[in-house]
């Protein structure tokens, strides 16, 4: 009588697990299968897209319409691409709910326990959902910013006023560096959203770290404490990596924004292991 032994680690039919690479595609169409499902997903991208164009736009107009009026003071300062990237403050904002959303509404529905109940693998399953939120807010900046881009230079261009090209000294890394920091936004959001567990708490927490404290750190009268915390404020960072104001150098702003990122992710991925769904 011949007896087989499975495999050190087999499964109960005598099946070897799934190869990793395995595991982390099947995490992956699970997340896209869920994101692409969700038709806030797409509305609100939609809706947020057109408005920051809308937004960048309408700036652009108002300013080029008051060229001819500006002394000469003025015109020396008159800077066409910091005049089309008016909406960034708007788009972070977008970025970091969209963001928030994504890891809230499984939360909100009880998704999240048939989730990890088909990936145990908890630390996967956050991955994929960064994965993918990444993957979807880059490609989202990139339209957003190159499309106000290139219909905000050209209403300059139309209306006589002075404007920039692709090939103009930096402005490919001011369009990649806008990219960049709305997609941290966006990471910023979901790692927050994981941590908080609810759309209305994370949406909340976006606009506090966003947009309210650092106004609020603004107010504060300087010293020790805030010469070196308030510069690393996302807001702070963001700003000083696009417009390059003496201070922090932009490379110091990326290191920033990246450092929050894998901050909150490490505090996500924390909470999803040490908490119940």
């Amino acid at each position: 009588m011949s007896h087989t032994m499975a495999a050190p680690g087999a499964g109960a039919a005598g099946q070897a697990p799934p190869a990793a690479y395995r595991r982390a595609g099947a995490a992956l169409a699970a997340e896209w299968i869920k994101l692409r499902s969700l038709r806030s997903m797409l509305l609100t991208p939609l809706l947020g897209a057109v408005a920051s164009i809308a937004v960048a736009d309408l700036a652009v107009r108002n300013n080029a319409a008051g060229w001819s009026h500006l002394d000469a003071v003025q015109k020396a300062q008159f800077d066409p691409l910091g005049i089309n990237f008016n909406f960034v403050t708007l788009g972070i904002l977008l970025f970091g709910v969209l963001g928030a959303l994504v890891a809230t509404n499984e939360y909100g529905s009880g998704l999240i326990r048939m989730t990890l109940a088909a990936t145990p693998q908890r630390g996967l399953v956050l991955a994929a959902k960064a994965v993918l939120a990444g993957l979807a807010t880059f490609a989202l900046a990139v339209v957003i910013t190159f499309t106000a881009f290139f219909t905000g230079q050209a209403i300059l261009s139309g209306a006589h006023a002075p404007h920039v090209s692709l090939g103009d000294h930096n402005v490919l890394g001011h369009l990649f560096g806008t990219v960049y920091y709305m997609t941290a936004a966006g990471l910023i959001g979901l790692f927050t959203g994981v941590l908080v567990r609810s759309a209305a708490a994370a949406v909340t927490s976006m606009f506090g770290l966003l947009l309210v404290l650092p106004v609020l750190a603004d107010k504060i009268t300087p010293d020790t404490v805030t010469r070196h915390t308030v510069p690393y404020l996302p807001l702070n960072l963001g700003d000083e990596m696009l417009h390059h104001h003496p201070g922090l150098s932009p490379g110091v702003a990326v290191a920033g924004l990246a450092a929050w990122v894998l901050v909150l992710a490490a505090a996500a991925a924390f909470s999803l292991r040490g908490r119940d769904a």
